[in-house]
């Protein structure tokens, strides 16, 4: 799964949501955010935590919120999906979680 973000206009939209093995946080805009500018890698942060997708790591990665995945879910993945989701995820201090971090994929990397 895929968590498409734009940082301008602080939305976050789930793409190829079937896909539990793996998920990542792919940030659409804007085109010159990357990982070496503070001030993008604070606002992807920001905006996780507000839309409460989830929250961004140290390591550059992003832990994911079942809950908010299950929301951004609905209407998208087959009957089988959410029982293939819950096996994907973890109970932790902060929640359940989807227990593989996401990996932030920033388009100066694209």
């Amino acid at each position: 799964m895929r968590f498409v973000v734009d940082l301008d206009k602080v939305t976050v939209v789930l793409a190829d949501a079937g896909d539990v093995e793996e998920a990542s946080v792919v940030v659409a805009s804007p085109a010159h955010a990357s990982a070496a500018s503070e001030a993008t890698v604070h606002r992807l942060a920001d905006v996780l935590t507000a839309t409460n997708v989830g929250t961004l790591q140290p390591d550059g990665t992003a832990r994911l919120r079942a809950d908010a995945v299950l929301f951004h879910a609905a209407g998208q993945v087959d009957d089988d999906w959410e029982g293939r989701f819950a096996d994907a995820c973890e109970d932790r201090a902060e929640g359940t979680v989807f227990a593989a971090p996401a990996t932030v994929i920033w388009p100066s990397a694209s």
